[in-house]
């Protein structure tokens, strides 16, 4: 059966060093677990110089033409491909090295920001539920927050909602906001829950404070995205400190590009460390929240964290 060390995903500190950085990018992209991905598609090694951030562009490239099964749609419309039991076992292999599994328990047990990460309705309930899973074992936290947008749900998200008797959801923002609540339930809202559509704050008997937020998007042509609503929060909710460390929460195959988007939107401006896992969705107890991942699932979102990469690469400071 194939396997490969595991590699340590990008980190930025207080004190972060830009040098130490791009050489954690650059393990990362030209890791064994990425050389073989790129072999199992018959594609040849990027040429150019590392350091230039050649190999990543490379990268960029040759996912574009194997592993983007969007298409520039959501991820909820991507095209489903089927792959032989090699490609099967050699992908998850390298994913589970390169973080996109696995990554589910933080590394430390003091955080002063948790941030919950939003998506569809199901993404929201588990990531909620496992912050919470944390939050109520070793892992103590301070301020606690839902990323959500203002994203009008799907159709299929309407009946989960249904079928689980929670709320209506007419937004990614209203998705989270049932999430928190179901997770956290002894917290109380601070005025009207429905008074705002673009936060809404709650109160624990032991004083910490949970906040929903729905961020707007940098461009115009399309929804907040994960640097988007990281942004907004530290902008306009938290005005994170330096040396202050941040827990994110997302599901597992999102890691290494939400990390990366963390620390470039966050960790470099803010001085902050930023540390990202992520919940195995077949792992969860409910049934009707499971989900097994598929190989293109993993493929596509090892063409988004090359991207994230590539991204902070170039936003490093000298």
């Amino acid at each position: 059966m194939t396997a490969y060390a595991r590699i340590g995903l990008p980190r930025w500190s207080r004190h972060g060093d830009p040098v130490a950085l791009r050489a954690e990018i650059a393990a990362w992209a030209t890791s064994p677990a990425m050389r073989d991905l790129v072999e199992c598609f018959e594609e040849r090694w990027p040429t150019g110089d590392v350091l230039r951030g050649d190999v990543l562009r490379g990268l960029g490239e040759i996912s574009a033409r194997h592993w983007d099964f969007r298409r520039g749609g959501e991820r909820a419309t991507a095209l489903r491909r089927d792959f032989t039991a090699d490609v099967t076992e050699r992908v998850r292999a390298a994913v589970t090295a390169l973080g996109l599994r696995h990554r589910g328990v933080p590394s430390q047990d003091r955080y002063e920001h948790v941030l919950i990460h939003g998506g569809l309705l199901r993404s929201c309930l588990i990531r909620a539920r496992h912050a919470a899973a944390l939050l109520g074992g070793r892992v103590t936290g301070g301020t606690l927050c839902g990323l959500g947008s203002l994203r009008p749900t799907s159709t299929q998200e309407q009946t989960l909602a249904a079928d689980l008797g929670v709320d209506a959801c007419p937004t990614e923002f209203d998705a989270m906001d049932v999430a928190v609540r179901a997770a956290f339930p002894g917290y109380r809202p601070r005025g009207d829950v429905g008074a705002s559509t673009l936060t809404r704050d709650y109160d624990a008997p032991d004083g910490r404070r949970l906040s929903v937020l729905a961020a707007p998007s940098s461009d115009p042509n399309r929804r907040a995205n994960t640097a988007d609503t990281c942004a907004y929060w530290a902008d306009s909710r938290a005005r994170p400190q330096p040396g202050e460390r941040i827990l994110l929460i997302t599901t597992e195959h999102f890691v290494p590009f939400q990390q990366a988007d963390a620390i470039r939107t966050l960790g470099i401006p803010y001085g902050c460390a930023v540390e990202t896992v992520g919940v195995d969705p077949a792992a969860v107890p409910d049934a009707r929240l499971r989900q097994s991942l598929t190989t293109a699932e993993y493929l596509q979102e090892t063409r988004s964290a090359i991207r994230s990469m590539r991204t902070l690469w170039d936003a490093v400071p000298a």
